[in-house]
């Protein structure tokens, strides 16, 4: 018996004692940088399956398969289109009239005679020298069910800021401004004829008129040869 326990005591010996403490510290640091190259290839083919934070619709993809690129780099443009955010410029003096919630038509000259409904959401913060004008800019939410209205596109807005029906309009280059007022030149049997006007609210192309101008009336828009519009011009109609 005793010879069999010393027997076990010595295999026992003979099998811990194979490996040196520097050889096991050796294969313990081999597995340790295994398992971190293991993570960091996880890691790398978790990255390189890009996926969107939220579903919708795919609009811009600016690089092609193959292609390399680096870290930051602009994969892929996506957004829920059924809802789109529409930035417009509004001259200084029209500024005081924005308020949030105002209703906002949208066109687009790709589509002609296509309107999207919106509302005014962001007034401006700053006024800011763009070309020629001073203006602030507003952003708008605007409704686009069927997709119709494409991100990137140039569009024109127009802000309700007051509604009048069946309002008489005229030309807005046909009105003028002086130390008197505002008025519009008349042509009335062959000749300009000033008109005091009252005005109310207007658009882009557009002023309601709402005094001291009968409905039909022809109004002159300017000269073929450059000279100003006075009154008792002699003026000739040109029909396109």
């Amino acid at each position: 018996m005793r010879v069999a326990d010393a027997n076990i005591h010595f295999l026992e010996q003979k099998l811990s004692g194979r490996y040196s403490q520097q050889e096991v510290g050796h294969v313990e640091a081999q597995q340790t940088e295994a398992r971190a190259s293991l993570a960091a290839a996880q890691d790398l083919l978790r990255n390189s399956n890009v996926t969107a934070p939220r579903a919708g619709v795919v609009y811009s993809l600016p690089v092609q398969q193959g292609a390399f690129v680096n870290v930051g780099d602009l994969l892929v443009q996506v957004a829920d289109l059924h809802k789109v955010r529409v930035r417009a410029f509004v001259d200084e003096p029209d500024i005081g009239k924005l308020q949030k919630g105002q209703e906002v038509e949208v066109t687009w000259d790709a589509l002609p005679g296509r309107v999207w409904k919106g509302t005014l959401e962001i007034l401006p913060t700053t006024v800011v020298q763009r070309g020629t004008r001073t203006v602030g800019e507003v952003t708008c939410v605007v409704e686009n069910g069927d997709l119709k209205l494409l991100p990137n596109t140039n569009v024109n807005v127009a802000v309700i800021t007051s509604r009048v029906e069946d309002a008489l309009t005229v030309p807005r280059e046909s009105v003028h401004q002086d130390s008197k007022g505002q008025y519009v030149y008349q042509v009335v049997d062959g000749e300009l004829k000033r008109r005091d006007v009252q005005t109310s609210v207007s658009n882009f192309t557009r002023v309601a008129i709402t005094s001291s101008l009968p409905d039909g009336a022809v109004l002159a828009l300017g000269s073929t040869n450059m000279r100003p519009l006075a009154e008792g011009m002699t003026v000739k109609s040109v029909n396109p």
